[in-house]
């Protein structure tokens, strides 16, 4: 009897210890999920507040060379009505396909325009065509679209910059990994296309929305 009580004592301690190991290293699995869950959590914010930027500078752009093709087809209406005209009906429905095709059907038409409106012969012709109330009117409406769109554009382009080298570094960084398929490929498709595009395009626009500003502003 005495035998079997100690070989049950002997059980019960054996237990114990398994129990006071095994407790640590459960705990510590916890931790360790726990700390693995928070980072992705974190990675994540991170990733979706770079998605949200690249989609503001995207919006900032588009509007900014928007309102820069609106002074230039109010300026075309001006010096050239046949052509201002003929330029409008070419240009087609601008705000249709993807967003990488709108953007860049945009730009080509502002492009389409540029020799006119930018043209070293834009303040002569305009000195002998605003005289009335209705083309000065017209000429502050230009001003203020171009204003805006260098203002706009110039600040969308030093965005472009900053953060296609941001979403580059994240996207290669080890803190991407395990990240939702549609965030980084929302991301890469900003860093690989759109931002480029705008880095590379960016800067003409910019300077033909100065270029027109700088010719109406001296009218009013």
């Amino acid at each position: 009897m005495k035998t079997c009580r100690n070989q049950m004592i002997m059980i019960a301690m054996l237990a114990v210890t398994c129990l006071l190991f095994q407790t640590p290293t459960a705990q510590a699995f916890s931790l360790n999920d726990l700390s693995s869950t928070a980072e992705t959590a974190k990675s994540a914010a991170e990733g979706a507040n770079l998605l949200d930027r690249a989609k503001n500078v995207y919006t900032g752009f588009y509007d900014s060379t928007e309102n820069l093709v609106d002074a230039q087809t109010l300026t075309m209406s001006l010096i050239n009505p046949d052509e201002g005209a003929s330029l409008l009906s070419q240009a087609g429905d601008i705000n249709s396909g993807s967003t990488m095709t709108r953007l860049a059907k945009m730009v080509a038409f502002s492009e389409s325009m540029d020799a006119e409106t930018t043209s070293p012969s834009l303040t002569s012709r305009l000195t002998k065509i605003i005289t009335t109330p209705g083309n000065i009117e017209k000429a502050q409406k230009v001003y203020g679209h171009a204003s805006t769109a260098y203002t706009s554009g110039n600040n969308s382009v030093t965005e472009a910059k900053t953060l296609y080298t941001e979403i580059k570094n994240f996207i290669s960084s080890p803190s991407a990994s395990g990240l939702s398929e549609s965030l980084l490929s929302g991301l890469g498709n900003y860093s690989d296309k759109i931002l480029p595009f705008i880095i590379e395009n960016g800067p003409a626009r910019v300077k033909s929305a100065a270029q027109i500003a700088q010719a109406f502003k001296g009218f009013l």
